[in-house]
């Protein structure tokens, strides 16, 4: 799977970097739920006061999606994990 960075200043003027955004096409059946959900991390990112310089797309989804479904997105990730 490939993997996309997004930089960019907040409201602050302090550089914000956000990486492990998963690419879809657009006849993926989530591609519409993690562009939404992609617009509000970055929303609350760039609201954000902690000054953080780097955020993980990849671990938002973790808490907020449901397994199943953050499964398909990342098929494999944490198998067999014990």
């Amino acid at each position: 799977m490939m993997f996309k960075c997004l930089e960019f200043k907040d409201c602050f003027g302090h550089k914000v970097t956000i990486s492990e955004i998963p690419v879809l096409l657009p006849s993926d059946p989530n591609f519409f739920m993690l562009t939404v959900r992609l617009e509000v991390f970055v929303k609350k990112v760039f609201a954000n006061k902690d000054h953080k310089e780097s955020y993980s797309f990849k671990q938002y989804l973790a808490s907020v999606l449901k397994w199943p479904v953050y499964n398909t997105i990342f098929p494999g990730n944490l198998l067999n994990n014990a």
